[in-house]
């Protein structure tokens, strides 16, 4: 018999290459590992631009009252110069003044003490930077924020990391940390607040309950634009969940029993705390027949009510008017927000309404944005900035943190990962450029004149005055034709030449200042002065000799 042939062997197989991990991917897991202290990094980064910009920009339009409101709670124990905020931030900024020895001089009005408290010491620059500091830790609690609330979203610590490099790259953040107003008071406590009720929410027990009454009383005292975002962010959330979940009757009955007393206790936590802020006081107001307490808080309740029905003067697009428009804040924040992280934080807002990423959680967000917008554009009649839905724009930060690493992961084949690295490349570059006027920063949308957008808080808050006054000492001015927005003895304060109001008419000879908000504004030589779209002052059609700092317009006419 022949024997059989065995069969050759067959080559062996080489085994599969392993797949290496992008550089897009390697650089996500070096973010999830080194997240915490790379955040805490950003965050010391941002600070010090912050305080760097103290000692170059003069106090602004409502720094000084603040200042002198905190003054006299610390000092006398009683809140009387203005109720329409509450004590929260305005005691922050006084801390540390108070701290370094500057006191209050009970004067009549609260612009004329807190011109005092900064400048009858001698040391304006001090007590200034002082004050500013004070609001600092309200900037620090955003960014924690801004971190927990990311990775609580998206489950990723390279998102929260982003986030936070995206929040401490937005100018309107890093001005509004770095002035002693209110504004980042709010933005702290308002989305301390949201985040620990949606946590309550989420899981109803005790410790989150008491977070949440604690935080929510913190930011009533922060400003009263709480006591309408708040339930304005709730509805919308609502609405999201019934029409996502079409829960039936049983299920919201439910609900409300496994969290009704727990809700009770944190409204009971709130009231304390928001007491607490009022010293505990008693007393009458206008809105009841009997003794109250905090009778501040409802006094300044029925003043922004009043400040609401009156309206507040406000400009866009040209034109002046005291009630705003509906489309105020959507136009503001398009040309103030650098258009990297609006792009990502659109993308991000958009993603977060899909229930396969983040689940009920990716709501917390598109209800915050959705719900603060609608109430400030469509119920309020003060927008004067952006100031005013701060945390709208720390908002598209955690968005943008989150589309940043899923946005690679959903569309990989599409090779977006490039797009969001350069998207994040601009971040930095475009923050950079506007140092140290964050305040004035605009988008390339807004063009070369941003006057003929947005005014005031948005570009001249008044914190070009010190500039000013040096680059006319540097010039040998001998006088000066200044149409001054904020109030202030400025050759007394800042060595000014002899100042002459500006003529509406046209300018005269010699050097011509001119403040565009007060302009925009119609306002020359103490009256104001209405005009229709398309009109526009001398100053608008003649080419300064120059801009100082972004806000103020400089002219200079031979005799």
């Amino acid at each position: 018999m022949k024997k059989r042939a065995k069969p050759a062997p067959r080559p062996q197989e080489a085994a599969p290459e392993p797949i290496r991990p992008t550089v897009w991917a390697r650089f996500e897991s070096f973010l999830d590992q080194r997240g915490t202290w790379l955040s805490v990094a950003l965050v010391l980064i941002a600070t010090i631009r912050i305080v760097s910009t103290y000692n170059t920009l003069s106090y602004t339009f409502d720094e000084p009252a603040h200042i002198a409101c905190g003054m006299e709670w610390l000092e006398r124990h009683t809140y009387t110069y203005e109720a329409q905020h509450p004590p929260l931030a305005r005691v922050m900024t006084a801390i540390l003044p108070k701290l370094a020895g500057a006191h209050g001089w009970k004067k009549e009005g609260m612009w004329d003490e807190g011109l005092a408290i900064l400048f009858n010491d001698g040391k304006p620059d001090s007590t200034l930077a002082l004050a500013r500091a004070g609001v600092l830790p309200f900037f620090w609690i955003t960014c924690w924020i801004v971190f927990a609330c990311t990775r609580w979203i998206s489950g990723r610590t390279a998102a929260a990391v982003l986030a936070v490099f995206l929040a401490t790259m937005t100018p309107s953040i890093l001005a509004h940390a770095g002035l002693a107003t209110t504004d980042m008071g709010l933005t702290a406590m308002l989305l301390l607040a949201i985040y620990t009720g949606w946590r309550w929410l989420e899981e109803p027990v005790w410790r989150r309950a008491a977070s949440f009454g604690a935080s929510l009383g913190l930011a009533v005292l922060a400003k009263f634009s709480t006591l309408a975002f708040l339930p304005s962010v709730a509805v919308v959330a609502l609405v999201i969940w019934w029409i996502s979940e079409r829960p039936s009757l049983q299920k919201i009955l439910k609900l409300v029993r496994m969290r009704g007393i727990q809700a009770l206790c944190a409204a009971l936590i709130a009231v304390v705390v928001i007491w607490a802020g009022y010293r505990f006081s008693f007393g009458r107001t206008a809105a009841f027949s009997f003794f109250v307490p905090a009778p501040e808080l409802f006094k300044g309740i029925e003043e922004v009510q009043k400040h609401n029905e009156n309206g507040h003067l406000t400009y866009l697009l040209g034109v002046p008017n005291t009630v705003g428009w509906p489309y105020f804040y959507v136009i503001a924040l398009g040309v103030k927000t650098p258009l990297p992280i609006l792009v990502l934080g659109l993308v991000g807002l958009g993603l977060l309404f899909s229930r396969k990423l983040a689940g009920t959680r990716g709501w917390i967000m598109p209800s915050t944005v959705l719900g603060i917008l609608i109430f400030a554009s469509f119920f309020t009649q003060i927008k004067i900035g952006t100031r005013h839905v701060l945390p709208v724009v720390v908002a598209f930060a955690v968005a943008g943190g989150c589309a940043a690493v899923w946005l690679p992961q959903r569309l990989s084949k599409w090779k977006v990962a490039p797009y969001a690295v350069a998207l994040l490349l601009l971040a930095p570059i475009t923050s950079s450029a506007a140092h140290p006027d964050y305040l004035a920063y605009f988008n390339f949308l807004a063009g070369d004149k941003p006057e003929t957008v947005l005014v005031d808080s948005d570009l001249d808050w008044s914190q070009d005055v010190k500039r000013l006054a040096k680059r006319l000492k540097d010039v040998g001015a001998k006088e000066v034709y200044f149409n001054q927005y904020a109030p202030g003895d400025l050759p007394k304060f800042f060595g000014f030449p002899p100042i002459q109001p500006l003529d509406v008419n046209g300018p005269r000879p010699g050097w011509n200042a001119v403040s565009v908000t007060p302009m925009m504004y119609g306002l020359w030589g103490g009256e104001r002065y209405v005009y229709d779209r398309g009109f526009e002052f001398w100053p608008e059609q003649l080419v300064p000799v120059e801009r100082v700092g972004r806000g103020i317009l400089l002219f200079y006419f031979a005799p």
